[in-house]
């Protein structure tokens, strides 16, 4: 049942979104991470997951405090200790773990029931916590009939892009966090940066890249000042310009969807050409 989600409607509560992303973790931290380190050790054959874990995350498993709970023996760090009760990390460490049963072709069982607990942890969620979790991965939870098209088929088509789509995978990270929004503009313009150096061969900046990536894949001069502006926008963010604003959550939403649908356009034009 969830309680505090019922107790709210009936009341006319309205939670915060940060206190709300805190109960998120506290809930993670019971449900997912003790769980797997109490009561399923063997089961996830815990040392050797938690240094695949570190390895997703780029972490020196040797820096993580370990335990000693009950002898002078060191055991390996919670999981908890990787994500530090911050909301970001959190979703970072899930994912990794996601990944890193995932390799294992004989633990569905395992990567089902992870699924299922982190949907039992967003299902108690009293309001929107800016993310929803969809085959192993946290996505932005925006318009829904623009979530598959602009994020799970992006980075479908920057699989042949590994540099691209993680940089992609971070910005959507960052949206998801909401504490970084800037950090969403730096990385999508890496991502589309990227994607041009690749189609022209060559290590020119996006703004230097404009007018030979128009013409590489045959687009209009309309399209040329899209991109100017994109460029530009970008730019406020990326070198500290005076001209740049505080950025809210939903134009950092829509500079991801844009970022989406110039990626699409470069790659399906290319394959077309």
């Amino acid at each position: 049942m969830v309680i505090r989600k019922t107790f709210n409607v009936i009341l006319g509560i309205s939670d915060r979104v940060e206190d709300e992303k805190k109960r998120f973790v506290e809930r993670v931290n019971q449900i997912i991470f003790h769980y797997i380190d109490t009561e399923f050790p063997v089961r996830f054959d815990y040392e050797n997951l938690f240094a695949g874990v570190c390895f997703e995350l780029g972490v020196d498993a040797n820096t993580i405090p370990v335990r000693r709970p009950y002898s002078p023996s060191p055991a390996p760090p919670t999981l908890d200790k990787l994500a530090d009760s911050d909301f970001t990390k959190t979703l970072e460490v899930l994912c990794a773990l996601y990944a890193y049963i995932r390799i294992d072709r004989d633990r569905e069982d395992a990567r089902k029931w992870l699924s299922e607990r982190v949907e039992a942890v967003l299902s108690r969620c009293t309001c929107d916590i800016g993310v929803g979790w969809k085959n192993g991965f946290f996505y932005p939870s925006g318009a829904e009939q623009l979530d598959k098209p602009l994020i799970e088929d992006v980075l479908t088509w920057l699989k042949d892009y590994p540099n691209e789509e993680k940089d992609y995978r971070t910005a959507l990270r960052s949206y998801a966090g909401g504490d970084a929004l800037a950090d969403v503009i730096k990385n999508c313009y890496s991502a589309t940066e990227g994607i041009a150096r690749k189609v022209l061969g060559n290590d020119k900046t996006l703004d230097n890249n404009k007018e030979a990536l128009l013409s590489e894949i045959g687009l209009s001069d309309g399209w040329k000042r899209l991109l100017a502006n994109y460029v530009t926008y970008a730019h406020d963010y990326r070198h500290a310009s005076e001209e740049r604003h505080e950025i809210t959550k939903q134009e950092a939403e829509a500079y991801l969807y844009l970022t989406g649908l110039i990626i699409r356009l470069i790659i399906e034009s290319k394959t077309a050409n």
